[in-house]
């Protein structure tokens, strides 16, 4: 599996969309996928850390236990904020 680098909402399209070998988003670690939602590497890592990869970990937090975290700002902890919204509203079949 390779590594996600530098732009990576390009470049998770061109590995999904590749013709050999196409990569699934499941099949991608929630680090790269952090990274692709939030654009910061170091962000990513520190939830990834800090969750164990067990996102609903977050679940609890307010946003000031999320801005201490290394790479998250108050910005990012917006997002992750938004992300856990969007996703609550889609269980529930909200708009």
């Amino acid at each position: 599996m390779p590594t996600i680098t530098r732009r990576p909402g390009r470049r998770v399209v061109r590995l999904m969309t590749r013709k050999r070998d196409p990569v699934l988003p499941s099949s991608l670690p929630m680090e790269d996928l952090l990274y692709v939602l939030l654009g910061n590497r170091e962000a990513a890592r520190s939830i990834a850390a800090e969750t164990g990869g067990d996102l609903r970990r977050l679940a609890g937090m307010e946003l000031d236990d999320l801005t201490v975290l290394p790479g998250i700002g108050e910005g990012t902890a917006a997002k992750i904020a938004a992300l856990f919204e969007i996703v609550t509203r889609i269980i529930r079949g909200q708009r």
